[in-house]
């Protein structure tokens, strides 16, 4: 299907990551981490530390292909399945075992089990059957790419869960914290800083400033969904500081000093 978006990128997703662990594109997540440490930034660049797959980066994907993506992305990528059975007990071997190890191993594809497949299902429902967020999901695209080649002096680059001509920017976001708590996990893990990345880098690219919601999906039952919409201001704040982040980024890899942010001693003040 020909992008009706040309300032969308249609870039595989390992292609994207690739690149943004090499360092040839400044992603949020990688400014995300300068901003926190650069140190830790500086040793992910360079390969001497790993920055490892966790149990919840892999379903989160799995849910965001699921829901956003469509039947045939998700077939092209995961497989569900519990691994090989073990004769003697009629069960999964578990998966610490060589068995399953070994299964594991010698897959191609992604693979989720039939309880996580079981959530997934629901969630992706509860998000289709949400008023508000079945409307931003009713047009655009999935997984676009945008890149800008300097951006306060660095070729940067995102990938939008999606865009709406209609409502703007909308990204899939699953908590294990009840949807009460949103805003606190939101400034918990930076969200604001990422969506603003995302709505510069879209403004850079089109031209209009689109608007900012997120899906929000709990990931227990009853798996209930929101949508929320970021505020210009607190935008505007967070593109701020990306911007003076990025700006420091090119003044340390010039220098190459990479501090960890707790040179000086801290004040302790509580009891």
């Amino acid at each position: 299907m020909k992008n009706k978006y040309p300032f969308l990128l249609e870039i595989p997703a390992q292609t994207y990551h690739a690149d943004s662990a090499a360092g040839r594109y400044v992603s949020s997540h990688n400014l995300a981490t300068f901003r926190a440490c650069p140190l830790t930034y500086h040793l992910l660049m360079t390969g001497k530390m790993r920055r490892p797959e966790t149990p919840a980066l892999a379903l989160g994907r799995a849910i965001h292909c699921y829901t956003l993506e469509g039947f045939d992305a998700w077939n092209r990528e995961f497989v569900v399945s519990d691994g090989p059975i073990n004769k003697a007990t009629g069960q999964p071997y578990g998966r610490t075992s060589q068995k399953f190890i070994d299964f594991m191993a010698s897959q191609s594809k992604s693979v989720v089990s039939t309880k996580e497949f079981e959530a997934i299902e629901r969630m992706a429902e509860n998000v289709w059957s949400h008023p508000e967020a079945k409307q931003l999901l009713a047009s655009g695209v999935a997984e676009g790419t945008i890149r800008i080649e300097d951006y306060c002096g660095l070729p940067v680059q995102a990938r939008l869960d999606w865009f709406s001509p209609e409502f703007g920017i909308g990204d899939l976001k699953t908590t294990s914290e009840g949807l009460e708590w949103f805003e606190a996990t939101a400034h918990k893990y930076g969200m604001a800083h990422q969506m603003a990345w995302y709505r510069k880098l879209l403004e850079l690219a089109s031209g209009v400033k689109y608007p900012v919601y997120i899906i929000a999906v709990e990931k227990s039952e009853p798996y209930r969904v929101c949508t929320f919409r970021y505020a210009e201001d607190v935008l505007d704040q967070a593109e701020a500081e990306n911007e003076s982040a990025l700006r420091e980024l090119v003044e340390c890899r010039e220098r190459d000093e990479w501090l960890t942010r707790f040179q000086e001693t801290r004040p302790l003040t509580r009891i």
